[in-house]
């Protein structure tokens, strides 16, 4: 299903994917091509297109898998309702997606994570007369207006060869160069490629960590930040000064 602001929404039905560009991508341009033939239909939907409803629903019922950029203010609904009716799914969200309380306990108990292609700027297409104040994040190209967005993640419960791959390890623990949090036996790490290969104890790590995730390598207990925590105690405080959201996780054997 697709759809736009001031538009109304619609569903598309494609029984070929062809790249029509050669580009090696199935991109806007392929998907033009397609509803141009007579094998691939785009049909009005008869209400506003919101995933809650009946008719999106009954469509939601039909698909194997689902591809799509949900509201990021209801990314916690929309990725409830895919695990409600059981969709693999490949979608957009905000890297802070990653702290919430439900989507991280999808991720904690291997039923989501991220996708490839997570690092950088993505940019969006959006209509021209969308208002993009900020120079640099704005783009035209052949008449095409786009917005840029950095911490946007591709989520997914599709498998991966990443996630199977073990993430390279190189540093060694030291007390000098790793710092515990107040009150908790728990070290701070500022760095993912600083993770010490032997620290056999409960590390903090950035929410980035998650896209190095490798479950057989890998022990992950909770998430915490300076005000609160998901899973296993812990606040991100060292001597008193706040630390970014983390990731508490421990090596496994």
């Amino acid at each position: 299903m697709a759809g736009s602001k001031g538009k109304q929404p619609f569903k598309i039905e494609i029984t070929e994917v062809p790249d029509t560009d050669k580009d090696g991508a199935i991109n806007l341009d392929d998907v033009k091509y397609l509803l141009k033939r007579d094998k691939n239909t785009a049909t009005p939907l008869k209400g506003s297109g919101d995933f809650r409803s009946d008719e999106c629903i009954e469509l939601l019922k039909q698909a194997d898998i689902v591809v799509t950029n949900p509201p990021f203010s209801l990314f916690r609904e929309y990725v409830a309702q895919l695990m409600e009716y059981k969709k693999k799914f490949l979608i957009l969200g905000d890297q802070n997606a990653i702290t919430y309380k439900e989507t991280f306990g999808y991720v904690k108990d291997n039923k989501l994570w991220l996708g490839y292609d997570n690092g950088g700027t993505k940019w969006f297409q959006v209509p021209m007369d969308y208002d993009i104040p900020t120079e640099s994040r704005k783009k035209i190209v052949n008449g095409v207006k786009y917005f840029s967005m950095g911490r946007i993640l591709w989520f997914t419960n599709l498998d991966t060869t990443k996630r199977h791959e073990n993430f390279v390890l190189y540093k060694k623990y030291t007390p000098e160069e790793f710092s515990k949090y107040d009150n908790y036996d728990v070290i701070n790490v500022d760095k993912v490629s600083d993770i010490p290969m032997n620290y056999k104890g409960v590390m903090g790590v950035p929410i980035t960590f998650i896209d190095k995730y490798n479950p057989k390598q890998f022990e992950i207990l909770g998430v915490a930040n300076s005000a609160r925590w998901i899973g296993y105690k812990c606040f991100t405080l060292i001597q008193g000064r706040k630390i970014y959201n983390r990731i508490l996780i421990k090596l496994k054997k």
